[in-house]
């Protein structure tokens, strides 16, 4: 079975991310979801994605 690369664990990790904080954010409190701070959270959580998936590759090599 081939890897994914972390660039593309990590892309669909933040979109999910997004996509399921906006939907809570609009179904649960019935407003508008605040943009900005869903993107700057989906970032964040792009980065440490990305930084556990190489940890854990370099761990794998060693």
């Amino acid at each position: 079975m081939s890897e994914k690369s972390p660039f593309f664990t990590a892309s669909v990790a933040s979109l999910v991310y997004f996509v399921t904080f906006i939907a809570l954010k609009f179904f649960l409190q019935g407003k508008t979801a605040d943009l900005s701070g869903a993107l700057a959270g989906a970032v964040i959580f792009w980065i440490v994605i990305f930084l556990v998936h190489k940890i854990l590759e370099r761990r794998k090599i060693e």
